[in-house]
Protein backbone atom coordinates (compact mmCIF):
# COMPACT_ATOMS: atom_id res chain seq x y z
CA UNK A 1 0.00 0.00 0.00
CA UNK A 2 -0.21 -1.52 1.65
CA UNK A 3 -0.78 -0.96 0.75
CA UNK A 4 0.79 0.64 0.66
CA UNK A 5 -2.10 -1.67 1.41
CA UNK A 6 -5.48 -0.29 0.73
CA UNK A 7 -7.61 1.12 3.51
CA UNK A 8 -10.41 -0.46 4.52
CA UNK A 9 -12.73 2.14 6.66
CA UNK A 10 -14.88 0.99 9.51
CA UNK A 11 -18.55 0.52 10.38
CA UNK A 12 -20.03 2.34 13.14
CA UNK A 13 -23.43 0.70 14.26
CA UNK A 14 -25.80 2.65 15.68
CA UNK A 15 -26.05 2.13 19.45
CA UNK A 16 -30.15 1.90 19.58
CA UNK A 17 -29.29 -2.02 18.62
CA UNK A 18 -29.89 -4.21 20.50
CA UNK A 19 -28.02 -7.68 20.47
CA UNK A 20 -30.84 -10.00 20.71
CA UNK A 21 -31.99 -8.03 17.04
CA UNK A 22 -28.57 -9.36 15.82
CA UNK A 23 -28.63 -12.97 17.06
CA UNK A 24 -26.94 -14.06 13.83
CA UNK A 25 -29.61 -17.07 13.29
CA UNK A 26 -31.01 -15.55 10.19
CA UNK A 27 -29.05 -16.33 6.58
CA UNK A 28 -28.77 -14.35 3.68
CA UNK A 29 -28.27 -17.35 1.86
CA UNK A 30 -31.32 -19.28 2.95
CA UNK A 31 -32.50 -21.28 -0.09
CA UNK A 32 -29.87 -21.09 -2.18
CA UNK A 33 -26.82 -22.62 -0.75
CA UNK A 34 -24.19 -21.32 -2.98
CA UNK A 35 -24.42 -17.65 -2.85
CA UNK A 36 -22.38 -15.38 -0.20
CA UNK A 37 -23.67 -11.97 0.10
CA UNK A 38 -21.77 -9.47 2.02
CA UNK A 39 -20.51 -5.61 3.07
CA UNK A 40 -17.84 -4.05 2.03
CA UNK A 41 -17.12 -0.56 2.88
CA UNK A 42 -15.01 1.61 1.18
CA UNK A 43 -16.08 2.52 -2.26
CA UNK A 44 -15.32 0.68 -6.03
CA UNK A 45 -13.12 3.09 -7.44
CA UNK A 46 -12.40 1.24 -10.76
CA UNK A 47 -12.20 -2.45 -11.65
CA UNK A 48 -9.29 -1.74 -14.27
CA UNK A 49 -6.78 -3.90 -12.57
CA UNK A 50 -3.79 -1.36 -12.93
CA UNK A 51 -5.78 1.18 -11.68
CA UNK A 52 -8.17 -0.08 -8.33
CA UNK A 53 -7.07 1.52 -5.73
CA UNK A 54 -9.13 0.87 -2.87
CA UNK A 55 -10.06 -2.19 -0.58
CA UNK A 56 -13.21 -2.71 -2.47
CA UNK A 57 -11.95 -2.75 -5.67
CA UNK A 58 -8.57 -4.71 -5.17
CA UNK A 59 -10.77 -7.49 -3.32
CA UNK A 60 -13.25 -7.67 -6.82
CA UNK A 61 -10.34 -7.48 -8.84
CA UNK A 62 -8.23 -10.27 -7.41
CA UNK A 63 -10.94 -12.44 -7.12
CA UNK A 64 -12.10 -11.47 -11.23
CA UNK A 65 -8.83 -11.85 -12.52
CA UNK A 66 -5.71 -13.75 -11.80
CA UNK A 67 -1.86 -13.10 -12.17
CA UNK A 68 1.01 -15.73 -12.72
CA UNK A 69 0.56 -16.84 -9.24
CA UNK A 70 -2.25 -16.60 -6.51
CA UNK A 71 -2.59 -16.76 -2.66
CA UNK A 72 -4.21 -19.60 -0.68
CA UNK A 73 -6.68 -19.84 2.27
CA UNK A 74 -3.45 -20.67 4.13
CA UNK A 75 -1.52 -18.13 2.50
CA UNK A 76 0.60 -19.80 0.16
CA UNK A 77 1.64 -18.56 -2.95
CA UNK A 78 1.21 -21.22 -5.76
CA UNK A 79 1.66 -20.82 -9.46
CA UNK A 80 -1.60 -19.78 -10.72
CA UNK A 81 -2.14 -18.87 -14.44
CA UNK A 82 1.11 -20.03 -14.66
CA UNK A 83 1.76 -23.69 -15.33
CA UNK A 84 5.55 -23.62 -14.42
CA UNK A 85 8.53 -21.09 -14.59
CA UNK A 86 12.06 -21.91 -15.17
CA UNK A 87 15.29 -19.54 -13.44
CA UNK A 88 18.42 -18.78 -14.66
CA UNK A 89 20.97 -19.87 -12.46
CA UNK A 90 21.95 -16.12 -11.78
CA UNK A 91 18.28 -15.87 -10.91
CA UNK A 92 17.95 -12.42 -13.00
CA UNK A 93 15.61 -14.64 -15.88
CA UNK A 94 12.30 -16.06 -15.33
CA UNK A 95 10.66 -18.08 -17.79
CA UNK A 96 6.74 -18.55 -16.92
CA UNK A 97 4.73 -20.90 -19.45
CA UNK A 98 1.03 -19.79 -19.40
CA UNK A 99 -2.00 -22.04 -18.61
CA UNK A 100 -2.91 -23.79 -22.29
CA UNK A 101 -6.37 -23.83 -20.77
CA UNK A 102 -5.74 -20.05 -18.99
CA UNK A 103 -8.68 -18.16 -20.82
CA UNK A 104 -10.75 -14.77 -20.67
CA UNK A 105 -14.29 -14.91 -19.92
CA UNK A 106 -14.94 -14.08 -23.61
CA UNK A 107 -13.34 -16.79 -24.92
CA UNK A 108 -9.88 -15.20 -25.54
CA UNK A 109 -6.86 -16.91 -24.65
CA UNK A 110 -4.74 -15.35 -22.20
CA UNK A 111 -1.58 -14.83 -23.86
CA UNK A 112 1.96 -13.51 -22.32
CA UNK A 113 1.63 -9.69 -24.15
CA UNK A 114 -1.78 -9.51 -21.57
CA UNK A 115 1.18 -9.61 -19.20
CA UNK A 116 3.75 -7.27 -20.82
CA UNK A 117 0.52 -5.26 -21.91
CA UNK A 118 -0.68 -4.49 -18.33
CA UNK A 119 2.78 -4.17 -16.70
CA UNK A 120 3.51 -1.47 -19.25
CA UNK A 121 0.59 0.58 -18.52
CA UNK A 122 1.48 -0.27 -14.82
CA UNK A 123 4.95 1.35 -14.75
CA UNK A 124 3.84 4.17 -17.40
CA UNK A 125 3.90 7.61 -14.77
CA UNK A 126 0.65 8.71 -17.27
CA UNK A 127 -1.87 5.99 -15.65
CA UNK A 128 -0.95 7.67 -12.26
CA UNK A 129 -1.27 3.76 -10.85
CA UNK A 130 -1.44 3.99 -6.88
CA UNK A 131 0.18 0.34 -7.42
CA UNK A 132 2.51 1.71 -9.87
CA UNK A 133 6.11 1.10 -7.34
CA UNK A 134 5.00 -2.85 -7.48
CA UNK A 135 6.87 -3.46 -10.13
CA UNK A 136 10.27 -2.06 -8.90
CA UNK A 137 9.54 -3.70 -5.05
CA UNK A 138 9.64 -6.89 -6.96
CA UNK A 139 13.32 -6.06 -8.90
CA UNK A 140 11.40 -5.98 -12.42
CA UNK A 141 14.35 -4.25 -14.43
CA UNK A 142 13.96 -0.21 -15.21
CA UNK A 143 10.70 -0.68 -13.62
CA UNK A 144 11.79 2.74 -11.33
CA UNK A 145 12.66 4.82 -14.01
CA UNK A 146 10.18 4.44 -16.01
CA UNK A 147 7.38 4.90 -13.02
CA UNK A 148 9.79 8.32 -12.68
CA UNK A 149 9.35 9.25 -16.22
CA UNK A 150 12.78 8.54 -16.98
CA UNK A 151 12.62 5.51 -19.76
CA UNK A 152 9.70 4.62 -22.08
CA UNK A 153 7.62 1.36 -20.84
CA UNK A 154 8.08 -0.43 -23.47
CA UNK A 155 12.07 -0.53 -22.02
CA UNK A 156 10.46 -2.91 -19.12
CA UNK A 157 11.97 -5.76 -18.09
CA UNK A 158 9.32 -8.45 -19.77
CA UNK A 159 8.90 -9.78 -22.97
CA UNK A 160 6.77 -12.34 -24.47
CA UNK A 161 8.36 -15.33 -26.67
CA UNK A 162 5.30 -16.24 -28.32
CA UNK A 163 1.73 -16.99 -27.10
CA UNK A 164 2.42 -18.52 -24.11
CA UNK A 165 5.77 -17.59 -22.68
CA UNK A 166 6.57 -14.88 -20.61
CA UNK A 167 10.11 -13.78 -19.82
CA UNK A 168 11.34 -11.41 -17.14
CA UNK A 169 14.24 -9.68 -16.17
CA UNK A 170 14.97 -8.84 -12.84
CA UNK A 171 17.84 -5.56 -12.15
CA UNK A 172 18.31 -8.07 -8.39
CA UNK A 173 17.05 -10.54 -7.05
CA UNK A 174 13.99 -10.81 -5.02
CA UNK A 175 13.25 -13.41 -2.55
CA UNK A 176 9.76 -12.09 -2.12
CA UNK A 177 8.82 -11.49 -5.66
CA UNK A 178 6.10 -13.92 -6.21
CA UNK A 179 4.44 -12.55 -3.29
CA UNK A 180 3.94 -9.23 -5.42
CA UNK A 181 3.39 -10.84 -8.51
CA UNK A 182 0.13 -12.49 -7.02
CA UNK A 183 -1.11 -9.06 -5.94
CA UNK A 184 -4.54 -7.98 -8.12
CA UNK A 185 -2.69 -5.01 -9.61
CA UNK A 186 0.03 -7.19 -11.67
CA UNK A 187 -2.72 -9.21 -12.99
CA UNK A 188 -2.86 -9.49 -16.96
CA UNK A 189 -5.42 -7.14 -19.39
CA UNK A 190 -6.76 -9.13 -22.29
CA UNK A 191 -4.68 -6.62 -24.81
CA UNK A 192 -6.66 -6.82 -27.60
CA UNK A 193 -10.30 -6.51 -26.07
CA UNK A 194 -8.50 -3.21 -24.11
CA UNK A 195 -7.67 -1.91 -27.28
CA UNK A 196 -11.06 -2.35 -28.61
CA UNK A 197 -13.17 -0.96 -25.96
CA UNK A 198 -10.93 2.36 -25.31
CA UNK A 199 -12.33 4.63 -22.76
CA UNK A 200 -15.31 2.21 -21.78
CA UNK A 201 -13.44 0.02 -20.67
CA UNK A 202 -14.09 -1.25 -17.10
CA UNK A 203 -16.78 1.17 -16.55
CA UNK A 204 -19.37 -1.33 -16.35
CA UNK A 205 -20.26 -4.62 -16.57
CA UNK A 206 -20.82 -5.08 -20.15
CA UNK A 207 -16.85 -3.87 -20.96
CA UNK A 208 -15.19 -6.26 -18.37
CA UNK A 209 -13.64 -9.70 -19.28
CA UNK A 210 -12.33 -11.56 -16.22
CA UNK A 211 -9.38 -14.67 -16.06
CA UNK A 212 -9.99 -15.21 -12.51
CA UNK A 213 -12.65 -17.47 -10.64
CA UNK A 214 -15.20 -14.80 -10.84
CA UNK A 215 -16.84 -12.30 -13.53
CA UNK A 216 -18.77 -9.22 -12.89
CA UNK A 217 -22.54 -9.52 -14.17
CA UNK A 218 -24.33 -6.48 -12.47
CA UNK A 219 -22.03 -2.94 -12.38
CA UNK A 220 -21.78 0.16 -13.68
CA UNK A 221 -19.04 2.69 -12.63
CA UNK A 222 -20.92 4.67 -9.32
CA UNK A 223 -22.84 1.61 -8.43
CA UNK A 224 -22.84 0.60 -4.41
CA UNK A 225 -24.34 -2.94 -5.43
CA UNK A 226 -22.31 -5.35 -7.68
CA UNK A 227 -22.77 -9.30 -8.30
CA UNK A 228 -19.84 -11.45 -9.25
CA UNK A 229 -21.09 -14.87 -10.78
CA UNK A 230 -18.58 -17.78 -11.57
CA UNK A 231 -16.81 -17.65 -14.48
CA UNK A 232 -17.19 -21.16 -16.30
CA UNK A 233 -14.25 -20.65 -18.42
CA UNK A 234 -11.55 -20.31 -15.54
CA UNK A 235 -8.69 -23.01 -15.88
CA UNK A 236 -9.49 -24.58 -12.21
CA UNK A 237 -13.55 -23.48 -12.23
CA UNK A 238 -14.26 -27.16 -10.92
CA UNK A 239 -13.05 -25.94 -7.76
CA UNK A 240 -15.04 -22.98 -7.49
CA UNK A 241 -17.93 -23.87 -4.75
CA UNK A 242 -19.80 -20.79 -4.39
CA UNK A 243 -22.22 -19.40 -7.85
CA UNK A 244 -22.28 -15.82 -6.97
CA UNK A 245 -20.80 -13.39 -4.53
CA UNK A 246 -23.51 -10.47 -4.09
CA UNK A 247 -21.11 -7.07 -2.70
CA UNK A 248 -23.17 -3.66 -0.92
CA UNK A 249 -21.02 -0.98 -0.17
CA UNK A 250 -22.29 0.15 2.55
CA UNK A 251 -20.49 3.38 4.15
CA UNK A 252 -23.57 4.42 6.50
CA UNK A 253 -23.14 2.73 9.94
CA UNK A 254 -26.59 1.99 10.86
CA UNK A 255 -27.72 1.18 7.08
CA UNK A 256 -24.66 -1.48 7.12
CA UNK A 257 -26.45 -3.03 10.84
CA UNK A 258 -29.77 -3.32 9.35
CA UNK A 259 -28.44 -5.19 6.42
CA UNK A 260 -26.88 -7.64 8.62
CA UNK A 261 -29.80 -7.75 11.47
CA UNK A 262 -32.24 -7.67 8.69
CA UNK A 263 -30.54 -11.30 7.47
CA UNK A 264 -29.75 -9.68 3.67
CA UNK A 265 -26.24 -9.79 4.16
CA UNK A 266 -23.45 -12.60 5.19
CA UNK A 267 -20.76 -11.10 6.43
CA UNK A 268 -20.18 -6.94 7.77
CA UNK A 269 -17.40 -5.94 9.25
CA UNK A 270 -17.79 -4.24 12.64
CA UNK A 271 -16.26 -0.73 14.15
CA UNK A 272 -14.63 -0.09 17.52
CA UNK A 273 -17.49 1.84 18.38
CA UNK A 274 -19.60 -1.16 18.69
CA UNK A 275 -17.35 -4.41 18.52
CA UNK A 276 -17.42 -5.13 22.51
CA UNK A 277 -21.34 -5.09 22.25
CA UNK A 278 -21.07 -8.33 19.61
CA UNK A 279 -18.71 -10.14 21.63
CA UNK A 280 -21.29 -12.19 23.07
CA UNK A 281 -23.02 -12.37 19.82
CA UNK A 282 -23.55 -15.58 17.54
CA UNK A 283 -21.25 -14.78 14.12
CA UNK A 284 -18.77 -12.39 16.05
CA UNK A 285 -15.14 -13.18 15.74
CA UNK A 286 -12.32 -10.70 15.58
CA UNK A 287 -8.60 -10.81 14.84
CA UNK A 288 -5.67 -8.66 14.34
CA UNK A 289 -5.66 -6.57 11.36
CA UNK A 290 -3.77 -5.66 8.62
CA UNK A 291 -2.48 -2.05 9.30
CA UNK A 292 -0.32 0.18 11.53
CA UNK A 293 -1.72 3.13 12.57
CA UNK A 294 0.79 5.77 13.26
CA UNK A 295 1.64 9.54 13.10
CA UNK A 296 3.74 10.65 10.15
CA UNK A 297 5.60 14.14 10.39
CA UNK A 298 6.42 16.08 7.30
CA UNK A 299 10.56 16.69 7.17
CA UNK A 300 10.13 18.68 4.02
CA UNK A 301 8.18 20.85 6.60
CA UNK A 302 10.84 23.21 8.34
CA UNK A 303 8.47 24.10 11.12
CA UNK A 304 7.89 20.38 11.84
CA UNK A 305 11.37 18.34 11.31
CA UNK A 306 12.98 18.46 14.56
CA UNK A 307 13.94 15.43 16.10
CA UNK A 308 13.30 16.38 19.79
CA UNK A 309 10.03 17.74 18.71
CA UNK A 310 9.32 14.54 17.62
CA UNK A 311 10.11 12.54 20.48
CA UNK A 312 8.34 14.96 23.20
CA UNK A 313 5.30 14.40 21.10
CA UNK A 314 5.50 10.02 20.89
CA UNK A 315 6.69 10.29 24.76
CA UNK A 316 3.57 12.14 25.37
CA UNK A 317 0.86 9.64 23.98
CA UNK A 318 0.13 6.46 26.12
CA UNK A 319 -0.67 3.88 23.48
CA UNK A 320 -2.14 1.26 26.05
CA UNK A 321 -4.65 4.17 26.49
CA UNK A 322 -5.53 4.00 23.12
CA UNK A 323 -6.40 0.48 22.52
CA UNK A 324 -8.05 0.21 25.99
CA UNK A 325 -10.01 2.98 26.57
CA UNK A 326 -10.50 5.28 22.92
CA UNK A 327 -10.82 2.00 20.65
CA UNK A 328 -11.79 -0.34 22.94
CA UNK A 329 -11.73 -3.22 19.89
CA UNK A 330 -9.46 -5.48 20.62
CA UNK A 331 -6.60 -3.11 18.46
CA UNK A 332 -3.35 -3.42 20.02
CA UNK A 333 -0.32 -1.48 21.16
CA UNK A 334 2.50 -0.99 18.04
CA UNK A 335 5.78 -0.73 18.44
CA UNK A 336 7.07 -2.13 15.41
CA UNK A 337 6.24 -0.37 12.19
CA UNK A 338 6.06 -4.12 10.98
CA UNK A 339 2.11 -5.85 12.14
CA UNK A 340 2.22 -9.24 14.15
CA UNK A 341 1.54 -12.39 12.46
CA UNK A 342 3.07 -11.16 9.47
CA UNK A 343 6.52 -12.33 9.68
CA UNK A 344 8.89 -14.70 11.86
CA UNK A 345 12.70 -14.80 12.33
CA UNK A 346 13.72 -17.86 9.73
CA UNK A 347 16.40 -18.98 12.84
CA UNK A 348 13.84 -18.84 15.76
CA UNK A 349 10.41 -18.52 14.20
CA UNK A 350 9.23 -15.46 16.80
CA UNK A 351 7.39 -13.21 15.15
CA UNK A 352 9.38 -9.94 13.62
CA UNK A 353 7.09 -7.50 15.77
CA UNK A 354 8.42 -8.96 18.61
CA UNK A 355 11.48 -8.96 18.20
CA UNK A 356 11.31 -5.04 17.71
CA UNK A 357 12.56 -1.74 19.38
CA UNK A 358 10.01 -0.85 21.65
CA UNK A 359 10.83 2.66 20.67
CA UNK A 360 8.87 5.54 22.93
CA UNK A 361 6.91 4.45 25.69
CA UNK A 362 4.60 7.17 28.02
CA UNK A 363 6.90 9.16 30.02
CA UNK A 364 5.40 12.53 30.81
CA UNK A 365 9.08 13.00 32.27
CA UNK A 366 11.14 12.24 29.02
CA UNK A 367 8.08 14.14 26.94
CA UNK A 368 9.18 17.12 29.25
CA UNK A 369 12.88 16.51 28.75
CA UNK A 370 12.70 16.68 24.89
CA UNK A 371 10.12 19.31 24.81
CA UNK A 372 13.07 21.22 26.91
CA UNK A 373 15.57 20.45 24.03
CA UNK A 374 13.13 21.43 21.29
CA UNK A 375 12.60 24.24 22.82
CA UNK A 376 15.71 25.86 22.15
CA UNK A 377 16.15 24.21 18.67
CA UNK A 378 12.90 25.44 17.22
CA UNK A 379 10.24 28.22 17.19
CA UNK A 380 7.37 26.08 16.40
CA UNK A 381 4.74 26.01 19.37
CA UNK A 382 1.70 24.86 17.22
CA UNK A 383 1.06 22.24 14.73
CA UNK A 384 -2.08 20.68 12.89
CA UNK A 385 -2.62 17.50 13.09
CA UNK A 386 -4.50 16.15 10.25
CA UNK A 387 -6.71 12.59 10.02
CA UNK A 388 -9.69 11.99 7.81
CA UNK A 389 -13.19 10.65 8.23
CA UNK A 390 -13.08 7.30 6.42
CA UNK A 391 -13.28 5.58 10.40
CA UNK A 392 -15.23 7.40 13.15
CA UNK A 393 -12.61 6.60 15.65
CA UNK A 394 -9.91 8.63 14.35
CA UNK A 395 -11.94 11.67 15.91
CA UNK A 396 -11.71 10.08 19.20
CA UNK A 397 -7.93 9.02 18.73
CA UNK A 398 -6.81 12.54 17.62
CA UNK A 399 -8.71 14.17 20.55
CA UNK A 400 -6.66 11.75 22.62
CA UNK A 401 -3.54 12.64 21.11
CA UNK A 402 -3.95 16.36 21.31
CA UNK A 403 -5.39 16.24 25.19
CA UNK A 404 -2.05 14.36 26.15
CA UNK A 405 0.16 16.58 23.80
CA UNK A 406 -1.19 19.93 25.63
CA UNK A 407 -1.25 17.99 29.39
CA UNK A 408 2.59 17.34 28.92
CA UNK A 409 4.43 20.15 26.65
CA UNK A 410 3.48 23.30 28.39
CA UNK A 411 3.07 25.78 26.08
CA UNK A 412 2.44 23.60 23.17
CA UNK A 413 -1.18 23.63 21.05
CA UNK A 414 -2.35 20.86 18.50
CA UNK A 415 -4.35 21.99 16.17
CA UNK A 416 -7.00 19.14 14.09
CA UNK A 417 -8.09 19.05 10.83
CA UNK A 418 -10.06 16.11 9.56
CA UNK A 419 -10.42 15.83 5.63
CA UNK A 420 -11.62 13.77 3.43
CA UNK A 421 -10.02 10.33 2.88
CA UNK A 422 -9.66 11.92 -0.92
CA UNK A 423 -7.97 14.67 0.54
CA UNK A 424 -5.56 13.37 2.84
CA UNK A 425 -4.01 11.01 0.13
CA UNK A 426 -3.68 14.45 -1.80
CA UNK A 427 -2.02 16.14 1.16
CA UNK A 428 0.46 13.54 1.52
CA UNK A 429 1.63 12.82 -2.21
CA UNK A 430 1.86 17.23 -2.03
CA UNK A 431 3.81 17.15 1.07
CA UNK A 432 0.71 19.81 2.23
CA UNK A 433 0.64 19.17 6.25
CA UNK A 434 2.53 18.93 9.49
CA UNK A 435 1.83 15.68 10.92
CA UNK A 436 -0.73 12.86 9.48
CA UNK A 437 -2.73 10.77 11.75
CA UNK A 438 -2.39 7.54 8.81
CA UNK A 439 -1.56 4.27 8.17
CA UNK A 440 -0.24 1.75 5.95
CA UNK A 441 -1.01 -2.13 5.27
CA UNK A 442 1.25 -4.79 3.27
CA UNK A 443 0.50 -5.81 -0.29
CA UNK A 444 2.51 -8.84 0.47
CA UNK A 445 3.90 -11.07 3.81
CA UNK A 446 7.58 -9.07 3.99
CA UNK A 447 8.81 -6.43 5.71
CA UNK A 448 9.75 -4.50 2.87
CA UNK A 449 6.13 -4.11 2.00
CA UNK A 450 6.27 -1.27 5.02
CA UNK A 451 9.60 -0.82 4.75
CA UNK A 452 10.52 0.00 1.67
CA UNK A 453 8.06 2.93 1.57
CA UNK A 454 10.75 4.95 3.66
CA UNK A 455 13.79 4.78 1.30
CA UNK A 456 15.11 7.90 0.49
CA UNK A 457 14.64 7.19 -2.95
CA UNK A 458 10.99 5.72 -2.76
CA UNK A 459 8.13 7.80 -4.35
CA UNK A 460 5.85 6.94 -1.57
CA UNK A 461 8.46 8.37 0.92
CA UNK A 462 5.61 10.94 1.48
CA UNK A 463 7.19 12.23 4.76
CA UNK A 464 10.55 13.19 2.71
CA UNK A 465 12.68 11.44 5.79
CA UNK A 466 16.07 10.44 4.87
CA UNK A 467 18.85 8.35 6.90
CA UNK A 468 21.61 6.67 5.63
CA UNK A 469 21.59 4.17 7.91
CA UNK A 470 18.46 2.64 7.10
CA UNK A 471 18.93 3.25 3.37
CA UNK A 472 22.30 1.27 3.87
CA UNK A 473 20.42 -1.89 5.66
CA UNK A 474 17.69 -1.80 3.29
CA UNK A 475 20.66 -2.35 0.32
CA UNK A 476 21.89 -4.95 2.35
CA UNK A 477 18.98 -7.09 2.76
CA UNK A 478 18.30 -6.63 -0.99
CA UNK A 479 22.06 -7.37 -2.45
CA UNK A 480 24.69 -8.82 -0.27
CA UNK A 481 21.94 -10.61 2.02
CA UNK A 482 19.38 -11.62 -0.24
CA UNK A 483 19.84 -15.11 -0.53
CA UNK A 484 20.67 -15.40 3.13
CA UNK A 485 17.42 -15.54 5.30
CA UNK A 486 18.86 -15.08 8.29
CA UNK A 487 21.05 -12.11 7.54
CA UNK A 488 18.34 -10.43 5.57
CA UNK A 489 15.57 -11.07 8.58
CA UNK A 490 18.43 -8.91 10.92
CA UNK A 491 19.15 -6.35 7.99
CA UNK A 492 15.14 -5.58 7.86
CA UNK A 493 14.54 -6.04 11.73
CA UNK A 494 18.17 -2.91 11.55
CA UNK A 495 16.22 -1.10 9.24
CA UNK A 496 12.78 -1.26 11.21
CA UNK A 497 14.59 -0.25 14.50
CA UNK A 498 16.03 2.76 12.56
CA UNK A 499 13.29 4.04 11.62
CA UNK A 500 10.75 3.67 15.15
CA UNK A 501 13.82 4.93 17.32
CA UNK A 502 14.09 8.11 14.51
CA UNK A 503 10.64 8.81 16.06
CA UNK A 504 10.05 10.22 12.71
CA UNK A 505 6.64 8.04 12.56
CA UNK A 506 5.89 6.67 15.76
CA UNK A 507 4.04 3.20 15.63
CA UNK A 508 0.73 3.75 17.79
CA UNK A 509 -1.72 0.30 17.50
CA UNK A 510 -2.13 -2.21 15.26
CA UNK A 511 -5.34 -2.14 13.99
CA UNK A 512 -8.27 -5.20 15.22
CA UNK A 513 -11.20 -6.48 12.61
CA UNK A 514 -13.82 -7.47 14.43
CA UNK A 515 -16.66 -9.03 12.40
CA UNK A 516 -20.43 -10.64 11.97
CA UNK A 517 -20.08 -13.97 10.00
CA UNK A 518 -23.05 -16.53 9.68
CA UNK A 519 -22.09 -19.91 10.57
CA UNK A 520 -23.48 -20.88 7.52
CA UNK A 521 -19.96 -19.58 5.60
CA UNK A 522 -17.29 -21.55 5.75
CA UNK A 523 -13.39 -20.10 4.04
CA UNK A 524 -14.02 -16.72 3.84
CA UNK A 525 -10.66 -15.91 5.24
CA UNK A 526 -9.68 -12.03 5.93
CA UNK A 527 -5.93 -12.04 4.71
CA UNK A 528 -3.13 -10.14 6.42
CA UNK A 529 -1.28 -9.55 3.19
CA UNK A 530 -2.34 -8.81 -0.27
CA UNK A 531 -5.68 -9.64 -1.72
CA UNK A 532 -8.23 -9.56 1.36
CA UNK A 533 -10.21 -12.21 0.46
CA UNK A 534 -10.49 -14.70 -2.13
CA UNK A 535 -14.26 -16.19 -2.62
CA UNK A 536 -12.45 -19.32 -4.74
CA UNK A 537 -11.98 -21.05 -1.69
CA UNK A 538 -15.38 -20.31 0.46
CA UNK A 539 -18.17 -22.78 0.86
CA UNK A 540 -22.00 -21.50 2.07
CA UNK A 541 -24.07 -23.89 3.92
Amino acid sequence: MKYKKIVTGALVLAGTLTLAACGGNSSASSGNSKTLNMVQTSPIDSLDPVLGYETSSCTIIGNTYEGLYSVDNSGDVKLALASKVKTSSDGLTQTYTIRKNAKWSNGDDVTAEDFVFAWQRLADPKEASGFNFELGAAGIKNADDIVAGKMSPDKLGVESKGKKTLVIHYASRVPYAKNILSFSALAPVDKSYYQKNGKKFAQDSQHLVAAGPYKVSKWKSGDNTITLVKNNKYWDAKAVKVDKVKIQVITDPEKAAIAYQNGTVDYTPLSSQVASKYKKTAGYKNQLGDFIQYLMFNMANSNVNNSALHQAIAYSINKQTIVKDVLKDGSEVANSMIMKNLVTDPGTNKDFASESTKGYTYSPAKAKAAWAKAKKQTSTRSITLMYDDSDPAYDNVAAYIKAQVEKNLSGFKVNLQQVTKKTRLSKLSSGAFDVMLTRWGPDYADPTAILTMYRSDNNSNYMKWVNKDFDAAMDQAASRDANDSAKRYKDLLKANDILVDSAACPPLYQVSSPVLQRSSVHGLVDHLAGVTYRFKYVTVK
